[in-house]
């Protein structure tokens, strides 16, 4: 997929020959064996920085290192999917079950935006052992700590819901500054992408929380500036982890030019909770939070 503004016209970022797609499968499925290791999941889309009037493409990705298989659109799991500018516009009536494009809109607003997406819950039930990597790889302490008090060790059953948010650059930064309401969010203090360290206050419930592993990834540019396409993107290791301070806040280092993805998870005991009925039994509940972004080349930047 094509990320930075371009005068030519790129493949579709959802087309791919098959070859391609069993390579990158193949890969990361060797990324994923041996110990569980959480899979991030993103929103991606066409242009992070586009002019007024270019169409946006938007779907999601899975994986691990910022490397990522397309995700199918399903409305049953869905909450909300919405463009966020002036106002929200859904964008649910666009989007079609299976299809990996999700949408596409023309973007007409120079002052910059949000795509967001949250989902209902899913299940997923691991072996003890390797739900407890898990936890310990996601700085899940409470949790972790709570199993380390069982007499015996319990596979892990989880419910998930994932909270995506895409920043689409313009010039406002109180659009890049304000909450969108998501249970778990990542509400950035500046405008992403505009300076060498970005401040996010991670909230829960529309409250800061505190405590919270906040991990970084950074996808490098291609050699003409462009964000790299999906095909094309190497794993990349996990650029700063860094845990929230009383007030939510943690400060992340993001000089680097590229596509960024910022992720937390929020964990609690499902017996905490008050999930709506048809919700899937558990004994843990998570809230998965990701932002994602692009610190583009000045030439880009500036480009007509």
């Amino acid at each position: 997929m094509r990320w930075a503004r371009t005068r030519r016209r790129a493949p579709s970022p959802f087309v791919g020959s098959l070859v391609l797609l069993v390579g990158s499968s193949l890969a990361l499925l060797a990324a994923w064996a041996g110990v569980a290791v959480a899979h991030q999941y993103w929103l991606n889309v066409s242009d992070h920085a586009p002019r007024p009037g270019e169409r946006v493409e938007v779907g999601a990705l899975s994986g691990t290192g910022f490397r990522g298989e397309t995700r199918p659109w399903s409305k049953d799991r869905c909450v909300e999917f919405s463009w966020v500018t002036y106002r929200r516009f859904a964008l649910t009536p666009f989007a079609a079950d299976g299809e990996t494009r999700w949408a596409q809109q023309a973007f007409m607003d120079t002052a910059g935006g949000w795509v967001q997406y949250q989902s209902n819950f899913a299940s997923i039930e691991l072996p003890a052992e390797e739900f407890d990597a898990y936890l310990k790889e996601e700085g899940l302490d409470g949790p972790l700590a709570a199993r380390a008090k069982l007499d015996t060790l319990r596979t892990g059953r989880e419910r998930y819901r994932r909270c995506c948010k895409a920043w689409l650059d313009g010039r406002d930064e109180r659009r890049a500054t304000k909450p969108l309401g998501q249970p778990l969010e990542l509400v950035p203090r500046g405008r992403p992408g505009a300076a060498p360290e970005l401040r996010v206050r991670v909230l829960w419930q529309g409250r800061p929380l505190a405590g919270v592993l906040v991990k970084t990834w950074c996808q490098p540019l291609q050699p003409d500036g462009n964000t790299r396409a999906v095909l094309e993107r190497d794993s990349v290791g996990v650029s700063q982890a860094a845990r929230s301070d009383a007030n939510g806040d943690v400060r992340l280092d993001v000089h680097a030019r590229g596509e960024w993805l910022v992720s937390a998870v929020h964990m609690v005991a499902a017996a905490e909770t008050k999930p709506a009925p048809g919700t899937p039994a558990a004994d843990w509940e998570s809230t998965w939070a990701s932002l994602t972004f692009a610190r583009l080349d000045e030439m880009k930047k500036s480009a007509p």
